[in-house]
């Protein structure tokens, strides 16, 4: 797939299932956080707007969504970047038996 052919925004369809399924977490992890950020803007685009869905808590910086979680669910996502390895030591770590399921999204950045 090429540019402008919606490949983050078909990621963030895709993660919605996972989002709206009660004690899932997930990660939103781009090779930048500026790439990471295209999908998780769709994300909070659907789930605020689209939906109205209640957020129980999440965390924002000027805008930029970095951690959501929704009201009633439990369920978590959390977006990361790949040029900050150590963001990716912490929350929710991938295979942690903190409980739930975990989303694994694995896209190819072209």
């Amino acid at each position: 797939m090429g540019r402008r052919s919606g490949k983050s925004y078909m990621a963030a369809y895709e993660i919605i299932p996972w989002l709206l399924t009660p004690n899932t977490r997930g990660w939103i992890v781009g090779p930048n956080y500026n790439l990471a950020q295209k999908i998780a803007r769709e994300v909070k685009r659907i789930i605020m707007t689209d939906l109205k869905l209640p957020i129980d808590s999440k965390k924002e910086i000027s805008g930029d969504l970095y951690y959501m979680k929704m009201a009633g669910l439990n369920s978590e996502l959390a977006v990361k970047s790949a040029d900050a390895p150590d963001s990716l030591i912490g929350s929710f770590p991938p295979g942690s038996n903190a409980g739930g399921e975990t989303l694994y999204l694995n896209w190819r950045w072209s």
